[in-house]
């Protein structure tokens, strides 16, 4: 998975930015271009005196700063499931955090995988975490669009909204939550319908995906009818994403959304 935006790398970055940037790690030697994310316009590992640091950056009048500097609000609270924020830094008209270098891979989703366990954990984590006061972004106003009865989404749990693979860092140990931009409050079974196209699109069929989601306790109180309306928004929000990003992760994420979105309405 690549990101459906132009990413620049390091050098591309304007003087006044490397000056800052390195004013707080030092020289840096070397830098390795991230492609897989969609909320910077700038994202590198630098290897620099002080060591590895993953920085993410954006214009700051850009249309992606205001899900930077929601990231970076949240970092403290999430501390428990992310790597930490390090610095922050605005010059030259960026906008640049640095954050905490974890040595992991991307998720894998497949079924049997043994990702899928410390995904759990993680998951299970997160939703033990008190939502922070200052995200003030509701599900059900984002989903307001694309559904006419996203009121049944409404909740006080703090969701991250898109845990796709490419957002799941797995070490040794344990899974890492990474790219926030979109965190927002929900009901506490949100996070776990959202996972479901996520599954589907790797190889599980959507009853195994909704049974990987029953181990979680907000899904034995989540009705059949907020199901059918999350499948349903999902799909259209899917099927439109798909429309004007035709990238293949884009369109098996939205096939993945239909098939659950159909499977539901045959159950009835």
């Amino acid at each position: 998975m690549t990101s459906v935006l132009p990413r620049m790398g390091w050098a591309d970055l304007p003087g006044a930015v490397r000056e800052a940037v390195e004013a707080r790690t030092g020289p840096v030697t070397e830098a390795e271009r991230i492609e897989i994310g969609e909320q910077s316009e700038f994202a590198s590992v630098l290897d620099t005196s002080v060591g590895r640091v993953f920085a993410k950056g954006t214009l700051i009048d850009g249309r992606l700063a205001a899900r930077l500097c929601t990231e970076a609000r949240i970092n403290p609270h999430v501390a428990r499931l992310s790597p930490r924020l390090l610095w922050r830094v605005e010059a030259g008209e960026w906008l640049v955090l640095g954050f905490e270098y974890v040595p992991g891979r991307h998720a894998d989703y497949s079924p049997g995988s043994a990702d899928l366990v410390r995904l759990g954990r993680a998951v299970a984590a997160l939703q033990e975490l008190r939502c922070p006061d200052h995200v003030s972004r509701r599900v059900e106003q984002r989903w307001a669009g694309l559904t006419g009865q996203a009121h049944m989404m409404a909740g006080e749990t703090l969701i991250h909204m898109d845990l796709n693979p490419g957002n799941v860092l797995m070490t040794e140990g344990r899974a890492y939550f990474v790219d926030w931009a979109l965190a927002c409050k929900g009901a506490d079974w949100v996070e776990l319908a959202l996972l479901v196209p996520r599954l589907i699109g790797h190889g599980h069929s959507p009853r195994e995906a909704e049974e990987w989601a029953a181990q979680f306790r907000p899904w034995s109180h989540v009705t059949a009818k907020a199901l059918d309306v999350v499948a349903d928004a999902e799909s259209l929000k899917w099927q439109k994403t798909a429309a004007d990003w035709p990238f293949p992760h884009i369109v098996r994420t939205a096939k993945a959304a239909r098939d659950w979105a159909h499977w539901r309405r045959l159950r009835g």
